[in-house]
């Protein structure tokens, strides 16, 4: 795998933010590996700083700015006016700054879910072709949701959702992220079946916690009647509140069934 260019690391600096709010140029450097998997290129030793090629990228980003406080279309807000310059989560309908109010909470929360970096559970499905497959689906299904209910044209709805699993696994306790009819974020878990709704689905320990923690702005987008020939299937949006109310959790086999 060849090294990340700036605007690669970019796009991953939005989901890192969508579970911290707002980061320094510092704390960037410190998590990005939790949302981008480093290839060997971009670990190798800068010439010019004592640190390796991807983390010398990411100051690259704030020198390359010749603004002092700039909107980058990947959704976030950098302002130069702090040292080290700050890293801020945008409102994608409004082009604010999140309120400081807004960035304590999502802190808070992130701060109780601490996700695992080897969930077995979640790894048994990952290894489930048809869990990568009812992904990919959601993810062309989300980008459509966001073209027809907030009127976004492509290019803007392929910038407003991510497949966080694709660039790094399970790092931060969800498949998808993507943003809500107000703009702010919205955390998506796919659960994908051959079967009809009533199929059983898996649902971890970590994952129940983490749904636990972002409450409305986490949904499962239940995937069944999957066909894995078209990737294709049947989707019903199921918000935290109805996933607590209307469904069973065996907190044996962690099997998730409609009441």
């Amino acid at each position: 795998m060849a090294a990340h260019t700036e605007a690669e690391i970019r796009r991953a600096i939005k989901p890192l933010l969508t579970v911290y709010g707002e980061l320094n140029t510092s704390e960037v450097k410190t998590l990005l590996h939790t949302v981008l998997e480093f290839s060997e290129e971009d670990n190798i030793p800068s010439a010019t700083r004592n640190e390796v090629l991807i983390i010398q990228r990411i100051g690259n980003i704030v020198a390359h700015q010749t603004e002092t406080i700039k909107i980058y279309d990947e959704g976030f807000i950098v302002d130069k006016n702090f040292r080290p310059a700050k890293f801020s989560l945008i409102n994608p309908i409004t082009q604010t700054v999140i309120p400081p109010a807004v960035v304590t909470t999502i802190k808070e929360k992130t701060r109780r879910f601490v996700a695992r970096k080897i969930d077995w559970e979640k790894a048994r499905d990952r290894n489930n072709e048809i869990g990568d497959q009812g992904e990919e689906f959601v993810l062309e299904f989300e980008i459509d949701r966001l073209i027809e209910t907030l009127s976004m044209n492509r290019a803007s709805a392929i910038q407003n959702v991510q497949h966080l699993s694709r660039l790094q696994g399970d790092g931060l306790g969800y498949d998808i992220s993507s943003i809500n009819d107000d703009g702010s974020p919205r955390y998506i878990e796919v659960k994908t079946t051959s079967g009809g709704f009533n199929q059983a689905f898996y649902m971890s320990k970590n994952e129940k916690h983490f749904f636990e923690e972002y409450g409305d702005s986490a949904f499962i987008y239940r995937v069944y009647n999957f066909n894995r020939d078209t990737r294709r299937g049947d989707v019903t949006i199921i918000s935290q509140s109805e996933l607590f109310s209307n469904f069973n959790f065996d907190t044996i086999t962690w099997q998730v069934t409609p009441k």
